[in-house]
């Protein structure tokens, strides 16, 4: 029997599972507690053969905002050496949550409204199909903190709208509003809001209906994550140097604050 991860729903009917984020006061941002359960989610559901497409959601408004950053905003009461310390761990924890989502050999349908960030990108990004309705918002915001991409958002986002335009999303911390999602790539289809749900049903139910070994082979065939982990490696290394920056403690009191960063890395001289 497959678990739900912490802060989530799961459900299973006619072969397809039905995984959903569900903190919808908090975005349905991803506790790092939560990570762990998370893994141990999708480690589950590989190996349950009953679960033929898998499908995530968010509760309500929002897709997933992405972790929580309030728990940064406590690590500025650490010692830098110390919050170092604690985002190499993090980042640990979640390259184990990418394996387990990018090893995962069958069907992945995110079905997404509202804010899509942070972590939220690693779901969306690595699912196989991203359907999305008028209301989304793909958020690239890790530089509004001082970071640089983690999550597997390094390694997901080039392939799918290349490495320029990749760049550009990630470096300017941009917000991809539903159209412009579609054209990129980002969003398999837009659906108008009452929409989505009958969508992603009649795609799911097909999914599930198709011959599994076909599926899953040419899944995996095509994915070919060999590299993977190496990314993920260079991703933990980038935010750990991060974390240990002015830029970073500016970010995060400037996202507290509401107001907008003035990072210290490029003020005049």
């Amino acid at each position: 029997m497959i678990r739900p991860a912490d802060d989530s729903l799961f459900e299973i009917s006619n072969g397809v599972g039905l995984l959903t984020l569900n903190r919808p006061d908090h975005g349905n941002s991803i506790r790092a507690e939560a990570t762990p359960s998370l893994v141990r989610f999708f480690r589950e559901a590989q190996l349950d053969s009953g679960v033929r497409c898998l499908v995530i959601r968010g509760a309500r408004k929002h897709f997933c905002t992405g972790g929580d950053v309030q728990a940064f905003a406590r690590a500025l009461k650490q010692s830098r050496e110390d919050v170092q310390r604690d985002f190499n761990e993090r980042l640990q924890r979640a390259a184990e949550l990418v394996e387990a989502v990018a090893s995962f050999d069958r069907p992945i349908i995110a079905s997404c409204r509202g804010v899509v960030a942070g972590a939220g990108l690693l779901f969306a990004l690595a699912a196989d199909w991203t359907l999305a309705d008028e209301t989304v918002q793909f958020m690239f915001s890790h530089t509004r903190v001082g970071l640089c991409v983690d999550g597997g958002v390094s390694y997901f986002l080039p392939r799918i709208v290349g490495p320029r335009v990749a760049k550009q999303l990630a470096m300017t911390g941009a917000v991809v509003a539903a159209t412009e999602a579609q054209k990129l790539g980002l969003a398999t289809s837009i659906f108008a809001a009452g929409e989505l749900e009958t969508q992603v049903e009649k795609l799911s139910t097909k999914l599930a209906r198709s011959p599994q070994a076909a599926v899953s082979i040419t899944k995996r065939l095509i994915d070919d994550h060999a590299n993977l982990r190496r990314r993920l490696d260079a991703e933990r290394e980038g935010i750990v140097a991060c974390v240990g920056s002015d830029d970073f403690v500016e970010g995060v009191r400037a996202f507290t604050e509401k107001r907008q960063a003035r990072f210290p890395s490029a003020a005049d001289a």
